[in-house]
């Protein structure tokens, strides 16, 4: 995923957070592979997860700062992770 699309899915119109959300989509992307789901952009609801995560960073910096990062409690999310963990199950 290109940031310009991270950042459009975030509403982020200037470049001032450009760093800070490379961080969070790399750090979304670890947390998804914590969960068990391969890094995959071809795949439109990783892209979301990915977004999602992300988006809850920036929201709660707290939760980067305090190694909290499986504080993340989003019933949908959880949802969607779960999805892409089945349909990916026999890659």
């Amino acid at each position: 995923m290109e940031l310009e699309e991270l950042k459009l899915f975030l509403k982020v119109d200037d470049d001032s957070l450009d760093t800070v959300l490379s961080g969070y989509q790399l750090a979304s992307e670890k947390y998804l592979a914590n969960a068990g789901v391969t890094k995959d952009y071809g795949n439109p609801l990783y892209k979301v997860c990915v977004s999602v995560i992300a988006g809850t960073f920036l929201e709660n910096p707290v939760l980067m700062g305090s190694g909290a990062v499986g504080e993340i409690k989003n019933m949908s999310l959880n949802g969607l992770i779960a999805q892409l963990r089945w349909s990916q199950e026999g890659d």
